[in-house]
C-alpha cells in the first residue's frame, strides 16, 4: 500500500477509535493543513491532532538487533523535514500498525524532535514515549 493511502487508513482508524471513546472528531477539508483533525472532549475543550503511523519494524543494527522497535517521523514537509510546530498542533497521535497500538503524545513533549521511537513489545520500556501508550485520557487532562 502506498504511504499516502496508509496514512489515510491511520487517520480513519484514529477517528473511529476517538469516536468509540466518546470524543467528537472534526475533520478539516484539504490535506495541506498542519493538523489532521480536531478532537473535542465532553467539556468542550478542543485539541489539534496530527496523525502519523508506521507499518514496519525498524531493524537498524542488523537482523539480530537487541530491541524490536518502530519509528514514526514527527516532522512535516516534503523535502526538508521540519519538527512539528506546537503552536499549530497539540497532540501527535502515532499508530504502530503491527501491534495495533496508539501513542497519544502532547506536542510539547516532542521538543523539536523529528522522529519518535516506540518499543511496544517491552512492557518495562524506559523510553520517553512509553508513558503515552494508549494514553487517550490526555484529551481529558491537557
Amino acid at each position: 500500500m502506498a504511504n499516502k493511502s496508509r496514512g489515510t487508513v491511520y487517520e480513519y482508524k484514529f477517528f473511529t477509535r476517538a469516536l468509540d471513546l466518546g470524543y467528537d472528531v472534526f475533520i478539516p477539508a484539504g490535506d495541506n493543513l498542519p493538523i489532521d483533525c480536531i478532537v473535542q472532549n465532553g467539556a468542550g475543550k478542543l485539541y489539534k491532532v496530527q496523525i502519523k503511523g508506521t507499518a514496519s519494524e525498524n531493524r537498524e543494527g542488523g537482523r539480530n538487533a537487541r530491541s524490536r522497535r518502530y519509528k514514526v517521523l514527527a516532522a512535516t514537509g516534503q523535502s526538508s523535514k521540519m519538527s512539528i510546530d506546537c503552536t499549530k498542533v497539540d497532540i501527535l497521535a502515532a499508530y504502530v500498525e503491527p501491534v495495533d497500538k496508539w501513542y497519544i503524545i502532547p506536542c510539547l513533549e516532542l521538543s523539536g524532535t523529528k522522529s519518535v521511537w516506540f518499543y511496544p513489545h517491552h512492557e518495562d520500556s524506559k523510553s520517553k514515549s512509553a508513558q503515552y501508550l494508549e494514553c487517550w485520557d490526555l484529551f481529558k487532562r491537557l
